[in-house]
Order: C-alpha cells, then sequence, then structure tokens
C-alpha cells in the first residue's frame, strides 16, 4: 500500500473509534474531511485499516472455525475458535477484532461518503473516485459482516444505536452500493484509474466491483447475476492489498512467520481438508499454500501443522481481493445450482479448467494441476459437492471457506451434541458468531447470540 502521512492516520484513527464524549480532534476531524488535499490519506488510511487489522482477524478467526488452522498452543481465544460450538464467547479477541474493525473503515467510509459533495477539488474526477470508493468500501465491510454474523447492522451510529438487519439483507445493501459506485466508475475511467493508481501498485476497481457482487449473489442466490457478474472479470488483471514490509506488513506473516510472531495456530495438513474433502492426490495446490516441513502436530487431533507460503510468505507479499478461481467456481456454482443437463456441463467444464489449471495459467500462480473430474457429471449433489471441494483448496485462508461450507452445507450442524461430538471430524464447528460483548453493553438493538 503506498504511504500515508503518520499525522494523518492519527486523526483518522481518532476519526473510526466511538466516542461517548466531546474532545477537541473533533474540530481536526471536520477539517479534515472538507479539505481536498487530505482525501488520498484518507482513503488510504481507510483502505489500511482493512488490509491489516479487519484482514489479521478475518483469516485467523474463520480458518480456525472452518479447520484450516489448527490449535498449536492453550491461547484461550485459539482454544475457543478451535472448539467451536457454545465455547466462543462474546468477549473472543478474534472475533471483537473483525468487528470493530469492519466498523472502524466503514465509518470512514460513511465520513467521506457524507461529506465530500461539499469539499471543492481542483480535478472534479477525484471526488467521483473516492466517493464511489467510499461506497464500494461500506459494501465489503456490510458484506464481510454478513460472512459471519446471522444479523448486521449495515450503518454505524454515533450514539451507539446501530440497527440490525438479515444477513441477506446485508448482503443486498452492499449490492445497492456497489451498483452505485460501478455505474460511477463506468461513466468516469479517469476516477477509476485515480483509485487504481492510488490504492495499491496491481488494482483494478471496476474488476473488484464485478467480484465482490458476484460473491454477494451467489449468498443470495441469484444465480444468473452471480454468474454475469462473475464472467464480467478479467481473470487476466491483478488486484492485490499491498504492503511494504515496514511499517505496514502482511498481516498473516505478522501473524505466523514473522520472528516476532506468538506461536497460536499454524496451517493444518491437506489444507484443513482431513475429512470428506479431501484433495486429490498431487493436487498442486497444497505446496503453494504450506511448506514442506512438518512443524509439530496441532493440540487438538494430532494432525501435522505447517508454515504457510502462498500470498504470506514475505513482509511486503500482496494478498489477492479475490482469485480467478473463486471467478470461475461461482459460475460453475452458479450453473450447477440453475440445473438441467446443459448447465451441469457447463458446470463440469468450469470445474475441470480450475482443477487443470496450471501455476503458469494462474495470474497469481495458483494451480491444481490435476485432471479433470471423474465423478458423475449428471449429478447435481456430486458436481456442487466437487465444486465445494476446490473452493476449499482455491481459496485457502482468505477468510471465505467458513461462510462456503455454510453456504453449501447449511444443515451441517444441526443436531449435534457438543458434548459428545468428536471436533477432528468436523468441517466447521460455528454457523455465525456471537455479537461482541462491546457491541451488547452499548447498543440495545444487540439481537440475542445465535445458539452456535
Amino acid at each position: 500500500m503506498k504511504k500515508i502521512s503518520i499525522l494523518l492516520l492519527l486523526i483518522l484513527s481518532l476519526s473510526a473509534c466511538q466516542k461517548e464524549f466531546i474532545d477537541k480532534n473533533e474540530v481536526i476531524e471536520d477539517a479534515v474531511y472538507h479539505t481536498p488535499e487530505a482525501y488520498p490519506g484518507i482513503v488510504l488510511g481507510m483502505t489500511k485499516i482493512f488490509t491489516t487489522k479487519a484482514l489479521k482477524d478475518i483469516v485467523k478467526g474463520p480458518g480456525l472455525t472452518a479447520k484450516e488452522f489448527g490449535r498449536a498452543n492453550t491461547y484461550v481465544t485459539t482454544i475457543q475458535l478451535a472448539n467451536g460450538g457454545k465455547d466462543i464467547t462474546d468477549d473472543n479477541s478474534a472475533v471483537k477484532g473483525i468487528w470493530t474493525e469492519l466498523h472502524r473503515s466503514r465509518g470512514i467510509a460513511e465520513k467521506i461518503i457524507a461529506n465530500i459533495d461539499q469539499v471543492n477539488f481542483v480535478n472534479p474526477d477525484e471526488a467521483v473516485a473516492y466517493k464511489a470508493y467510499a461506497q464500494f468500501f461500506k459494501a465489503m465491510t456490510i458484506g464481510y459482516l454478513a460472512n459471519y454474523w446471522q444479523k448486521v447492522t449495515i450503518n454505524n451510529d454515533p450514539d451507539n444505536k446501530a440497527q440490525f438487519v438479515d444477513r441477506l439483507d446485508g448482503y443486498q445493501t452492499a449490492i445497492n452500493y456497489l451498483n452505485n459506485a460501478q455505474q460511477a466508475f463506468d461513466n468516469n475511467a479517469n476516477a477509476a484509474n485515480i483509485i487504481n493508481n492510488l490504492v495499491s501498485f496491481n488494482f483494478s476497481i471496476v474488476n473488484v466491483i464485478h467480484a465482490f457482487k458476484a460473491r454477494y449473489y451467489i449468498e443470495l442466490g441469484d444465480y444468473q447475476n452471480a454468474y454475469d457478474e462473475a464472467n464480467a472479470v478479467d481473470l487476466t488483471a491483478k488486484s492485490v492489498w499491498s504492503y511494504d514490509g515496514g511499517a505496514i506488513k502482511n498481516p498473516v506473516y505478522a501473524q505466523l512467520l514473522d520472528p516476532g510472531a506468538s506461536l497460536n495456530y499454524k496451517p493444518l495438513d491437506k489444507l484443513g481438508l482431513i475429512t470428506a474433502h479431501t484433495p486429490d492426490a498431487g493436487d498442486g495446490r497444497i505446496s503453494f499454500y504450506l511448506d514442506n516441513t512438518v512443524l509439530m502436530q496441532d493440540l487438538d487431533c494430532g494432525f501435522d501443522l505447517y508454515d504457510p507460503k502462498g500470498f504470506w510468505h514475505s513482509a511486503n507479499a500482496d494478498i489477492p481481493v479475490y482469485l480467478p478461481g473463486e471467478m470461475l467456481l461461482i459460475k460453475a456454482e452458479a450453473k450447477a445450482r440453475m440445473g438441467g443437463a446443459a448447465n451441469l456441463t457447463e458446470a463440469v467444464n468450469l470445474i475441470d479448467q480450475v482443477r487443470t489449471k496450471t501455476p503458469a495459467n494462474d495470474i497469481f500462480g495458483v494451480g491444481a494441476s490435476l485432471g479433470p473430474w471423474s465423478g458423475n457429471a449428471n449429478d447435481a449433489s456430486a458436481v456442487l459437492d466437487e465444486i465445494y471441494r476446490n473452493y476449499a483448496a482455491e481459496l485457502y485462508l482468505e477468510g471465505l471457506r467458513f461462510p462456503i461450507h455454510r453456504r453449501f452445507f447449511p444443515d451441517y450442524l444441526n443436531g449435534i451434541d457438543w458434548n459428545n461430538v468428536n471436533r477432528c471430524q468436523l468441517e466447521r464447528v460455528n454457523n455465525f458468531y456471537p455479537y461482541p460483548d462491546s457491541e451488547r453493553a452499548n447498543n440495545p438493538n444487540c439481537p440475542p447470540n445465535p445458539a452456535y
């Protein structure tokens, strides 16, 4: 990510917090949001909060919930997430981290949207660019909340009385914001270039918007729109969150490989797919994502633990905003769920594109390098099962296996006896996360926690 003024970051950190008192920084904050020269820094500060703070816990919490990680010590946060069920408390630091940092970065997006129309820019394309990017950012934060919570807020509230909506309404709200952003960028190519050149060294905001719309439409069961949006993504164009390796480190590297990192959890053998969806022998995604040296066995089940490779091998490694394989699989899933012989045939063809993809044929070097699928192409259930298996391998540690598994297997945890279940054989240990205690203590609208 490109460099940001330390002073501006300090102002942004103050502006993003919920305050129950008046302080002198409010005057500074108001001035910042009415100063055109401040907006590149505001946009980068908002992005930095997500890419370093929120993304850290988006990988960690859901990674343990969906068995991508194994537990390496007795740290209580890690124990709770690995156990799942009712063991996750509302003060779990990783769960609180996702909730807090998504709301924090969304708060900045909302301030941009609320103030920018009153700001006079020398180049009016900047106003279009920053407002549309803020709309994208608000959509993205709502979407991530809907990935992990049963009900979500769609607006921050300074009085701590934010209203909650069903997560599916959250996805639809996110799509509405993405549509607004897309229209702005479609009508102003200069605005799109401003964002692409500012946010990262490889970024295509128009492709990113299509990719996120595809994610949210597939969650809503709007399969034709999901297919169309995924189909609109240029799979040869990279979009990444970038890190300088110094003040702004790759957050997964910082947690798992940095010399100062604590040994709390590590990637599991076979990408954590150690039950019904074990990868095929020779699946190249295993060697792409995992080092080949066994570090230890996880403390719960005795499975081998490894260091990560892939997008987390160094402090300045880029993290993809989305992967080409995800778009192919969304298209495959959409066709398989629409049903019919022709749609199933196309779904299998798309599965085979993912399975046979080599590192040389993928912009990020992710390739299974396998043969075509040998399952029953006329069995929609079998086709969907293979699609899930490839999602799980292709999108390792992207924070997406948890919601994808729940989408494919919504009844997976029904009837579980948490006192007797063998958690080592579970692929997912929660349906949704509890609401953080800080939200419950301050917001009278906070819903009851889900059963698990």
